[in-house]
């Protein structure tokens, strides 16, 4: 069974924003486009303050 609790520790903000980030860095990959560096660099950081884990941050940030 898979443990489907919110973490509470870090901001929700945060994890709304790498959200974001994330659907957006996975709509220009899906049309074929290379996200700027730096919409990946910022969501690498805001993973890390949401709290994601390097694994998922390095699968969305540096994923050819």
């Amino acid at each position: 069974m898979i443990d489907m609790e919110i973490d509470d520790k870090y901001p929700s903000k945060y994890k709304i924003d790498y959200l974001l980030l994330s659907l957006k860095i996975c709509r220009m990959r899906y049309q074929g486009e290379e996200p700027p560096k730096e919409l990946l660099e910022q969501a690498y950081v805001i993973g890390g303050l949401a709290g994601i884990s390097k694994i998922e941050l390095d699968g969305l940030c540096f994923s050819m």
